[in-house]
């Protein structure tokens, strides 16, 4: 990192240039470590460190599109659920459910979940990952091996305080849905 700073400091002969090299550097580097932190690698996603430079994966907001955002009245939300296919009641939990597909899915019958918390939970279901790996998507992997659950979105609009099921074609992909065969 260090020697791509000092190649920025001496390459661009404007404060500019270097102040706007510095900053996509460095904004780089955060990604990259995000990403690392969530048990991603760019292998995982498809990528390689020079995909970041290529306008494609990047995603530029000027200041409106940040209120735009903060402001939307809709939330996504997730409900952890037996597939329709599992024989699982209306707990959506069978007499072999796991420890870890227990708890979520009574915590999803409670309270929905956001993205974000469903990312928190990477990690928490050691061994049942791919080849018996810790760290996997729980969102995209579910419960890991043979898990019978799925994940159905939900929409929640703060003004109206609905809660309606997003249709069809906005759920998530769902792997081996109901019985994820290769995890």
């Amino acid at each position: 990192m260090i020697d791509k700073i000092k190649d920025i400091l001496l390459s661009f002969d404007s404060e500019e240039q270097k102040v706007e090299q510095l900053q996509d550097e460095i904004s780089k580097e955060i990604i990259a470590e995000e990403i690392q932190t969530l048990g991603i690698t760019f292998e995982d996603l498809g990528l390689k460190l020079e995909d970041l430079d290529n306008p494609k994966y990047m995603h530029h907001t000027d200041e409106n599109e940040k209120e735009e955002f903060a402001k939307k009245d809709i939330i996504n939300l997730y409900r952890y659920v037996a597939h329709p296919s599992s024989g699982y009641g209306s707990n959506h939990i069978g007499k072999f459910t796991r420890g870890f597909c227990k708890k979520v899915a009574s915590r999803t019958n409670v309270a929905l979940m956001r993205y974000q918390d469903i990312l928190k939970l990477n990690g928490s279901n050691p061994g049942f990952g791919q080849g018996g790996s810790n760290l996997y998507s729980v969102f995209r992997f579910r419960g890991g091996v043979r898990c019978k659950h799925v994940w159905v979105k939900y929409k929640y609009n703060k003004v109206t305080k609905e809660l309606t099921e997003a249709p069809r074609s906005e759920q998530p992909k769902q792997i081996g849905a109901g019985n994820l065969p290769n995890a």
